[in-house]
């Protein structure tokens, strides 16, 4: 269940049972606004490189480096091979190849219109 935090206007996913977040924080029921509307879209920032076998790997961090035959991304990073997905053709972004640096992009996701 989401609510806006009424401190700050952050909205947080709680659990309506302990009002608590996913992280342990606890919070009183007063101290939470439950009307909360969800996003229009929701976007996600990262950089895309290609693996030396032709694959586009996504990662949400820019910290990379490339290797002998793959690309070294930082400890902790968010890292998706997009071909392993189905979703994303390998056929995107012709220009981006073994040998270019991390391309910077944003994937936009939002409700299909009826």
């Amino acid at each position: 269940m989401k609510a806006k935090r009424k401190s700050d206007g952050k909205v947080i996913e709680v659990k309506p049972q302990r009002f608590m977040e996913h992280n342990g924080s606890m919070y009183a029921p007063s101290d939470l606004d439950f009307n909360v509307e969800e996003a229009e879209e929701v976007t996600i920032d990262g950089w895309l490189t290609r693996s030396v076998s032709g694959n586009i790997v996504f990662s949400d961090s820019s910290e990379c480096r490339k290797g002998n035959r793959v690309w070294y991304h930082k400890e902790g990073a968010n890292v998706v091979d997009l071909d392993e997905t189905g979703l994303f053709p390998n056929n995107l972004f012709p220009s981006l190849t073994w040998e270019s640096n991390p391309l910077e992009v944003t994937i936009t996701i939002k409700p299909k219109k009826k």
